[in-house]
């Protein structure tokens, strides 16, 4: 009975001790446990967005085992953003960009580049295209070769006769006499460009007086063709209808809002051929029409009908017309 009582005793006490001994347990770590060597590494790459604004940048973050950022640009501006657009205002230069990437862990890695900030070269303007831009004498869409073959809009005036001179043949446009004869093409332009038109002309000697002949220069806005209007440019003569253009009626033409650029040219007294220059700004266009046309209005007009029908006519002298060249104006 003794003796079971000491057995008794002893495995109580065993009892307890075991469960103070678990209470009081803590784990050590593994004898083949692991430092975590996986730190971050800070990368980026970066290239301008492209476009008219030149000093914006996209910078994209590349960076590994990082979860925070923290990038300077250089300038005194930062930014906490994975991946920011930066605009360098300060323009043109070279800028050390820093980019610090941190885990959880707070350890760290920076990364810095130099980003050099170059204003793009503008290309040049091209200069306008025109078709028969000498007047030779070309086949039309219809009807006889030409000197104003591309440069027929039957619902503004008649179309400029074939006319030699100038020490050259079938090689000038001529605007008759008392005739609403004209000139008439649409071509595409840089918005917002300058150029420079150049024309040789000569007029004949002045008849009265009372009714001289003019001739009149004008470039048409693009932005005043008809509403369903398309233009659509051509390379060859024949295939260029003879109406049904942007511009339809003179009272189109001679709208002020319609002008970028008019002028009269009157009769210089010297029947030589002589050079001329004008010079235009296309303004918010990717089209414009160049058109020109006899003015003076003889009384009485060659036909009656004709100008009814146009409203205008030159006046007593012919006027020949050698070439137009249109060209850019790069600074």
């Amino acid at each position: 009975m003794k003796t079971s009582k000491l057995i008794a005793a002893f495995l109580l006490v065993s009892a307890v001790a075991l469960v103070v001994s678990c209470d009081f347990e803590f784990e050590l770590p593994d004898s083949n446990s692991q430092i975590d060597t996986d730190l971050p590494e800070a990368s980026f790459s970066f290239d301008p967005v492209g476009g008219d604004d030149w000093q914006l940048y996209q910078f994209v973050n590349t960076s590994v085992e990082s979860n925070v950022y923290s990038w300077d640009f250089g300038t005194g501006d930062t930014s906490t953003e994975v991946s920011p657009t930066y605009r360098f205002d300060d323009g043109e230069g070279t800028y050390t960009v820093s980019l610090t990437a941190s885990d959880s862990n707070g350890e760290t890695s920076t990364f810095t580049q130099s980003v050099v900030v170059v204003e793009p070269e503008v290309p040049p303007t091209p200069d306008p295209e025109l078709v028969n831009a000498d007047f030779n004498k070309l086949p039309k869409s219809s009807g006889s070769d030409c000197s104003c073959s591309g440069w027929i809009n039957k619902s503004l005036g008649e179309q400029g006769e074939s006319s030699s001179g100038n020490g050259g043949s079938d090689n000038l446009l001529k605007f008759d006499n008392a005739e609403p004869d004209h000139v008439y093409q649409e071509f595409a332009v840089e918005p917002n460009a300058d150029y420079q038109i150049d024309v040789i002309t000569q007029f004949k000697s002045l008849e009265t007086g009372t009714f001289p002949s003019q001739l009149e220069i004008r470039v048409l806005a693009g932005t005043g063709y008809g509403e369903t209007y398309t233009p659509v440019y051509y390379d060859n003569t024949a295939d260029m209808p003879q109406d049904d253009w942007g511009y339809t009626s003179i009272a189109q033409v001679e709208n002020p809002a319609n002008n970028l650029f008019v002028t009269a040219m009157s009769n210089p007294g010297d029947d030589s051929y002589l050079p001329n220059t004008f010079m235009f700004n296309s303004g918010a266009n990717t089209s414009v029409a160049l058109f020109i046309r006899g003015i003076g209005n003889a009384d009485p007009p060659e036909d009656p009908a004709d100008f009814a029908m146009y409203g205008y006519c030159s006046g007593e002298e012919e006027i020949r017309l050698e070439h137009v060249i249109i060209t850019a104006i790069n600074d």
